[in-house]
């Protein structure tokens, strides 16, 4: 039994079938598509969230065919040949970066990815490593120094 608020997800989803049909781009195989999709939907104690859970779904599914198939960290979507992430940073207050990092694969030539701190590329995980190492260690003398200079601050004022 149809609960009366499938009504209104059911008939958008029956108009949304006329429409498509409509421009021709309906198939048997989407006719039969949305059948399905209505007759969950009819049967379902909570049809908004069962429609809302199809539509996602349907999202998560279609990211995944998106996803770059040969660097799980890059960022493009779709068919593409140059791969890269750029989004790795820590932005300053005025949101300027502080310090960023990603990765470059371009096409052409060897392909060969690297990965980038600021302006320094590394074309290896061992170098990458040696590079965090040292910025780890520097960081810890800033907050060495910060807990220095603002305790002899505070000793003043």
């Amino acid at each position: 039994m149809t609960s009366p608020s499938a009504a209104p997800v059911i008939a958008q989803l029956k108009a949304n079938r006329v429409a498509v049909n409509a421009v021709g781009l309906g198939t048997s195989a989407l006719d039969a598509w949305y059948e399905t999709i209505i007759d969950i939907v009819a049967d379902s104690p909570d049809p908004v969230a069962t429609i809302g859970a199809i539509a996602q779904l349907i999202s998560r599914e279609r990211r995944k065919d998106l996803a770059c198939p040969l660097y799980r960290d890059c960022t493009e979507t779709g068919p593409h040949i140059d791969h890269c992430r750029h989004n790795l940073k820590v932005a300053g207050s005025n949101e300027c970066s502080v310090l960023e990092a990603g990765m470059v694969a371009l096409s052409g030539g060897d392909m060969r990815p690297i990965v980038y701190i600021h302006n320094e590329e590394f074309a290896d995980a061992v170098a990458v490593r040696a590079k965090t190492a040292e910025l780890r260690n520097l960081l810890d003398q800033v907050d060495a120094m910060a807990d220095r200079v603002f305790a002899d601050h505070k000793g003043r004022s």
